[in-house]
């Protein structure tokens, strides 16, 4: 081999490796601009966005009642407020069950009210909450023999399990139903939906019944007389909305 076709030889090694070299920078250069690893949306990408919303329906897993009562010393007060808790307790209600607004001090919190007349009253104020429908039964006979103020008939709701276990139901269905749209307005507009690009999570909650105000009337001849309603919940309906964003294909 003479050494000109040497020089020719070793020319064109340098220059594939030169090229090599240039085209890996620009492919990296390509590559950092670019991003293809990034699931990234154009402005230009077709897209769609709509709601949907889920609808429950179940009964009432919880009953809040929340009498009070007015007396004109705290000692009646307290009194009072140590009859109703022992009473409560016999009728099978739990301590965990029965609320009394505390004091810094312990006892019952005594709230100051000026009547009219200008007289001083003390208040206090109980809540309990069950989730037995037959106690709850039970406790609202009691509590009117008791002659409370405010409302006697329980507030229905859904305890905080219970909220959980709806919402996943409900968002479920609040997801099927935007696709469902999704679905047909797409076919209305001659397309399809492809990938969800975005989901917004909505509002969740509940329609409760508002419990009734009952008391104690007086008979004719000045004794107390029992008018205590049967407790009828019903159902109640437990909703969850979403807003979903759908690419058109």
């Amino acid at each position: 081999m003479d050494q000109n076709t040497f020089s020719k030889k070793l020319n064109i090694k340098v220059d594939l490796r030169l090229v090599c070299i240039v085209l890996l920078i620009v492919i990296g250069a390509m590559l950092a601009i670019w991003k293809p690893w990034q699931d990234t949306v154009g402005d230009n990408t077709r897209k769609i966005t709509v709601s949907g919303k889920g609808v429950i329906k179940a009964g009432p897993d919880q009953f809040v009642f929340n009498p009070y009562y007015e007396k004109d010393t705290t000692a009646e007060v307290t009194a009072l407020n140590e009859k109703l808790i022992k009473e409560l307790k016999d009728l099978g209600v739990k301590d965990s069950d029965i609320k009394n607004n505390a004091s810094r001090y312990g006892s019952p919190e005594i709230h100051y009210t000026v009547p009219v007349d200008g007289s001083e009253k003390t208040t206090l104020s109980l809540t309990i909450t069950l989730d037995n429908k037959e106690l709850s039964q039970k406790v609202q006979d009691y509590l009117l023999t008791t002659n409370p103020k405010g409302s006697i008939t329980p507030q229905p709701s859904f305890s905080t399990a219970k909220q959980k276990e709806l919402e996943d139901k409900a968002r479920t269905e609040a997801v099927a139903d935007a696709r469902k749209r999704a679905d047909t307005t797409a076919n209305g507009l001659g397309t399809k939906i492809g990938k969800v690009l975005e989901i917004s999570e909505g509002n969740s909650g509940g329609v409760y019944p508002i419990s009734m105000k009952g008391g104690a009337a007086m008979s004719a001849d000045g004794s107390v007389e029992k008018q205590s309603l049967a407790i009828q919940p019903g159902q109640d309906e437990f909703s969850y909305t979403v807003s979903v964003t759908f690419a058109l294909k």
